[in-house]
């Protein structure tokens, strides 16, 4: 399945994460100050919890859009997100009712991805 999502000067942070939330629904994007190596985490001190519009977090703001398959890996969404906006954005994936960075399993697919955190969150739910 390709995955489009528009983005404008005017876009939030916010506004990305729904786009990304609406075709992964056990996945989630946080932003972050800088940025990380492969298969490493980042820093909770480090993210980005307001919610600044893109003209205001990248100079980076060539495209109108960027799209990416289902079938990408973490790792390279993150960094087509890099590339395109100099956004340093790292994958969470729910587990429960915790959200884990995917650092580990960085080479999965996003649609993977959220089937396993999909599988554990309703494990989760079945235990309550």
């Amino acid at each position: 399945m390709r995955i489009t999502i528009d983005i404008t000067s005017e876009t939030t942070l916010n506004d990305l994460k729904l786009a990304f939330a609406q075709h992964f629904s056990y996945l989630k994007w946080e932003f972050f100050r800088r940025s990380h190596q492969h298969h490493e985490g980042s820093h909770k001190k480090e993210m980005i919890t307001e919610n600044p519009k893109m003209h205001h977090v990248s100079d980076k703001i060539e495209r109108n859009h960027i799209e990416f398959q289902d079938t990408t890996s973490v790792q390279d969404v993150e960094q087509l997100l890099w590339d395109a906006f100099g956004l340093s954005v790292q994958v969470f994936r729910k587990s429960g009712n915790l959200w884990l960075e995917t650092t580990v399993t960085d080479q999965w697919s996003l649609a993977y991805q959220n089937e396993q955190g999909r599988e554990l969150s309703e494990q989760f739910d079945r235990k309550k």
